[in-house]
């Protein structure tokens, strides 16, 4: 199954590129609840955000959102730990996504390149 990340989700927000016609070919869409709170983190601080949240909502509530749990958490740790030590880390929310989508054994469909330094993470771009 495949995960949605934010980049993606904006695209679908915003109409911008084709990407409906990718979601149409995901059987069962889903994302996280970091995505989500990214996603309304940027409705938050919007021009238009009433507008936002309501685009949010209609497009989130079609889509199994995974949490942040406790198997998860022990990925993303892991991840963190081994990327600090080589000197590469990456934002925490990605981090958490990384391991949500881990723990799950999902592919993260994503535009950010840099997720490609987690060992083990299946991405597909599109």
């Amino acid at each position: 199954m495949t995960v949605l990340d934010t980049n993606f989700l904006i695209d679908v927000l915003r109409d911008k590129g084709n990407p409906e016609a990718i979601l149409d070919t995901i059987e069962h869409p889903k994302t996280t609840t970091i995505n989500v709170f990214e996603l309304y983190f940027g409705a938050e601080r919007s021009v238009k955000k009433k507008e936002s949240i309501s685009n949010i909502d209609s497009l989130i509530k079609s889509m199994e959102i995974l949490e942040f749990d406790m198997p998860a958490a022990v990925k993303a740790a892991n991840i963190h730990a081994k990327l600090k030590n080589s000197g590469r880390t990456l934002e925490i929310e990605d981090l958490f996504i990384a391991g949500i989508v881990l723990a799950n054994n999902e592919e993260l469909l994503t535009r950010d390149d840099h997720f490609n330094r987690i060992p083990g993470l299946r991405c597909r771009s599109w």
